[in-house]
């Protein structure tokens, strides 16, 4: 809460974001919003940060949702120890109208890893009756700081 919205009452409570929620025909179902937790990688260490996404439903119905998080393929950071894998896919289940979820991906570093700024690209999905049928996602993207 901000120091003008406690002045003017426009403090954003549940039904606040319930009133944001648009129909099926909106263009974007989700509000996505990301962090990390510490806010950077070390470099020359073997370390990792958790990059925690949010994913709030807009929808007027309940939605099945998943996150893929994808770094550059020429960049010493993954999602295991070994920085082999650099995507990856996390399920968050059923989303009811104005439900948000926040899911948790650990990026690695190794002993190899230079300081750095690496772009990170996010994509939520919405599906339809299971994971294989998309009916609609949001991309976004944010970058990750090694020093």
């Amino acid at each position: 809460m901000g120091i003008l919205d406690s002045f003017l009452n426009e403090s954003k409570t549940d039904e606040g974001v319930l009133s944001d929620i648009s129909d099926s025909t909106s263009i974007a179902p989700f509000r996505v919003s990301m962090s990390f937790t510490p806010l950077r990688l070390s470099a020359m260490q073997a370390n990792k940060v958790d990059l925690i996404v949010k994913v709030t439903n807009l929808m007027r119905e309940k939605k099945l949702v998943s996150v893929d998080v994808a770094v550059p393929k020429n960049t010493l950071i993954g999602f295991d120890r070994t920085c082999l894998n650099k995507s990856v896919e996390k399920k968050a289940g059923e989303l009811s109208p104005g439900e948000s979820a926040e899911i948790a991906v650990p990026i690695w570093a190794t002993n190899q890893t230079k300081s750095d700024e690496i772009p990170i690209e996010v994509t939520a999905f919405a599906h339809y009756q299971d994971y294989n049928k998309v009916l609609a996602s949001v991309r976004k993207r944010t970058t990750l700081r090694i020093v």
